[in-house]
C-alpha cells in the first residue's frame, strides 16, 4: 500500500526508524560535545569566548566549508555548536 506520499508503509517506516535513530544521535553528539567541554573546563582551558572552537585540539573556530574538513583537519562535528 502507498502512502500520500507514494511510499509503501515499508518504507515510510524505514524512514520513521531512520528519523528516530538521528534524534538519538544528536542527542549522544551533544552530550559528548557537553563532557568534552567539561574536561576543557577542568583543564582551565576556557573556550566560551568562541562557542564554535575544536573540541579535539587548540584551534579556535571551525574554518571551512560545510562536508570538508576544518584547517586544523578535523570535521564539522569536531567542533562546539555542530551538531
Amino acid at each position: 500500500m502507498h502512502t500520500e506520499h507514494g511510499l509503501t508503509d515499508a518504507q515510510q517506516k524505514a524512514f520513521e526508524q531512520n528519523r528516530a535513530d538521528f534524534a538519538e544521535l544528536k542527542k549522544q553528539m551533544r552530550g559528548f560535545a557537553e563532557t568534552a567541554n567539561s574536561r576543557l573546563d577542568a583543564s582551565d582551558l576556557r573556550r566560551d569566548l568562541n562557542p564554535n572552537h575544536c573540541l579535539l585540539c587548540s584551534c579556535s573556530e571551525f574554518r571551512g566549508a560545510p562536508g570538508e574538513s576544518c584547517t586544523c583537519g578535523h570535521e564539522m562535528t569536531s567542533h562546539d555548536g555542530y551538531y
